[in-house]
C-alpha cells in the first residue's frame, strides 16, 4: 500500500497548460484555466446600456404624453372653429371683422399642424433610436447567454413562455375574439354594403402556427367566406407543401375550439397513390384558395382549371378559364404559384387572374358557386406583378404592396360597381415578411392572413355614409359615422 505524501508549495503559478518543475528546491504547481472567463465587462456594459435605456424611454414617453394632450387640445379647437363655420354659413357674418377673426384662427390652426407634424416625425426617430437600443442590449444578452452552460436561463425562459401559451389558451379557449381590440365599438350590419369604405386596420391578433409547422410558410386560412353560411364555426387550414407550390391536404375544424387544441378535425387529401406514383390531377396550386359554401375552391395544380370540392360529397369539379396564364407566370410580388386568387364577399364569389392579353394587368372575374363559370369580369390598370396580395369587400378589390419586413401598405382599390379606381394609404402591420393569403371575411368582418405559416387575424375598421333625409333646417353634408367590427356593442362616431 503506497502511503500518500502531501506537499505544501511555496508559490503557485498559473499557465495556459499544465507543467511541473521543480527550480532552487521549489516546488512549483500550474494550473489549467478555462480558454474563456467570464466577460464581466459587458456586464458592465449592459448595466449602463439598460440605465440609458429606462432614462430616455421616461423622456420618450414624457414627450408623447405631452403631445398627446397638445393634439386634443388641436383637435377641440378645429371642431370649436368648425362650428364657428357652420354657423356663419347658416347666418353669415355680420361683418369684415369677424370674417378676418375665422381666417387668423384657420391660419393659426394650420401652422399648429405643421407644428405637430413635425414633432410626430422627431418622436418617430426617438422610437427608432429607443429600438436600436433593444437591438444592442438583445445582443449582449445573447452574448452573455452563451457562458450559461447549463442552459438554465433557456430553461427558465421556455418554462415561463409556456406559462403564458397555456394562460392565453385557457382564455382564448372558446372565445374567437380573444386579443382583438374592443374599445367598446360595434361591428357593422352583416351583408350591409351601404357605401361601406375601409378606414383603417387593427394590429394583427396571432393565432397559431399552422398544424404543418414552421417549415410550411405558404398556405392559407380563415372560415367559410360564403355570406350567411351554416357552418360560421367552421374553420380549415391549408398548408401547402414545402416547395410552395402544391396543395396536398388541408383540415377543418367544427369550433374554435378545436382548432387551437389540434383536436376534432376533418383531414381532406387531394393526392392519389395510383401504382407505384402520386397522382395530383386533383391536387391544388398556390395559396389562393378559399372556402365558401362548405367547398373548398382553389387553382388546380399545373393547369389554368378552377377546382371546386364539396366537402360534403367530396366530389371535384373542374372549369378552365380560357385566355389565363398559370404555373407562376403573373403572380403576385414576392409570393410565388398564385395565379388565382378566389375571395368571397357580400356580393358572392370572386377570382382574380391575368391573361397574356392583358399583359400582367389584374382581371377581376364573377364567379358562380355552383358551375365555377365567369359570369363578368373587370380588366384593371394593376399591374399583378406588382403586388404582394389583394382582398374583396362589398364588390371593391383591395391591393397590397410591400412596405418593409412587418408593414404592408392597402394602396389602390377598384370599385366593380362604379368601374371606379382610386389610391388609399392605410397600413397593415404583419408578423413576418411575407403575407402568402389575405381574405375578408363578410361573416365577421375579419381578415385571414396566413403569413408565413402563421395564422393571422385583423379587425376592419369602416366608414360609411348616412342615407340623406330631407329635412327643413340646414344639414351637415358630408356627414358620416365611424364603425368598428368588434365585439357587439355598438357605439357610432360622427366625423
Amino acid at each position: 500500500m503506497a502511503a500518500s505524501l502531501q506537499v505544501t508549495a511555496d508559490h503557485i503559478i498559473f499557465h495556459d497548460a499544465a507543467a511541473s518543475t521543480e527550480v532552487n528546491n521549489e516546488c512549483v504547481c500550474s494550473m489549467e484555466l478555462p480558454d474563456t472567463a467570464f466577460p464581466t465587462h459587458m456586464v458592465v456594459f449592459l448595466d449602463d446600456a439598460y440605465k440609458n435605456f429606462t432614462t430616455d424611454t421616461e423622456h420618450e414617453e414624457d414627450k408623447i404624453t405631452a403631445l398627446h394632450f397638445r393634439i386634443i387640445n388641436f383637435v377641440n379647437r378645429v371642431k370649436n372653429v368648425t362650428a364657428v363655420i357652420l354657423e356663419h354659413e347658416t347666418k353669415g357674418f355680420k361683418d369684415d371683422a369677424d370674417y378676418q377673426k375665422v381666417k387668423k384662427t384657420i391660419t393659426e390652426l394650420k401652422k399648429i399642424g405643421k407644428e405637430l407634424s413635425t414633432l410626430l416625425n422627431a418622436t418617430d426617430m426617438g422610437v427608432e433610436d429607443l429600438l436600436n437600443q433593444v437591438n444592442n442590449i438583445s445582443s449582449v444578452v445573447w452574448q452573455l447567454e452563451t457562458f450559461d452552460e447549463d442552459n438554465v436561463l433557456v430553461t427558465r425562459r421556455e418554462n415561463d413562455k409556456l406559462r403564458k401559451q397555456l394562460a392565453d389558451c385557457e382564455e382564448s379557449a372558446g372565445n374567437p375574439n380573444f386579443g382583438l381590440p374592443s374599445a367598446g365599438l360595434a361591428r357593422p350590419e352583416i351583408g350591409s354594403c351601404n357605401n361601406k369604405v375601409l378606414l383603417n386596420i387593427s394590429k394583427p391578433f396571432i393565432v397559431k402556427l399552422n398544424w404543418r409547422g414552421f417549415s410550411y410558410k405558404y398556405g392559407g386560412w380563415g372560415k367559410d367566406f360564403a355570406l350567411g353560411t351554416k357552418n360560421p364555426g367552421a374553420y380549415w387550414v391549408a398548408p401547402l407543401n414545402t416547395d410552395e407550390r402544391l396543395m396536398e391536404t388541408y383540415r377543418v375544424y367544427s369550433t374554435y375550439k378545436d382548432l387551437l387544441l389540434y383536436r376534432n378535425q376533418v383531414e381532406r387529401s387531394l393526392s392519389q397513390h395510383i401504382g407505384l406514383t402520386w397522382n395530383y390531377i386533383n391536387g391544388g396550386q398556390g395559396s389562393g384558395m378559399i372556402l365558401f359554401n362548405n367547398s373548398l375552391y382553389y387553382n388546380c395544380y399545373n393547369s389554368r382549371n378552377l377546382c371546386k370540392q364539396d366537402l360534403k360529397s367530396n366530389h371535384i369539379k373542374r372549369e378552365k378559364v380560357d385566355g389565363a396564364v398559370f404555373n407562376n407566370w403573373y403572380s403576385y410580388s414576392g409570393v410565388s404559384w398564385q395565379d388565382f386568387d378566389f375571395a368571397g364577399d357580400e356580393k358572392g364569389l370572386w377570382v382574380t387572374y391575368s391573361t397574356e392579353q392583358s399583359k400582367g394587368k389584374l382581371i377581376i372575374a364573377k364567379i358562380d358557386p355552383k358551375t365555377l363559370k365567369i359570369l363578368k369580369t373587370w380588366q384593371t390598370s394593376l399591374n399583378k406583378p406588382e403586388v404582394t396580395n389583394t382582398f374583396m369587400i362589398c364588390g371593391v378589390l383591395y391591393a397590397l404592396k410591400r412596405v418593409s419586413a412587418h408593414k404592408e401598405l392597402i394602396f389602390y382599390t377598384y370599385d366593380t360597381n362604379t368601374r371606379k379606381e382610386s389610391k388609399l394609404n392605410i397600413i397593415m402591420e404583419k408578423l413576418s415578411d411575407t403575407a402568402q393569403s389575405v381574405s375578408y371575411n363578410p361573416n365577421d368582418h375579419k381578415i385571414y392572413m396566413y403569413n408565413d405559416g402563421y395564422l393571422v387575424t385583423y379587425d376592419m375598421m369602416f366608414k360609411y355614409h348616412s342615407p340623406k333625409t330631407r329635412r327643413s333646417v340646414p344639414s351637415n353634408e358630408g356627414q358620416g359615422a365611424l364603425t368598428v367590427a368588434s365585439r357587439g356593442r355598438q357605439q357610432l362616431a360622427v366625423i
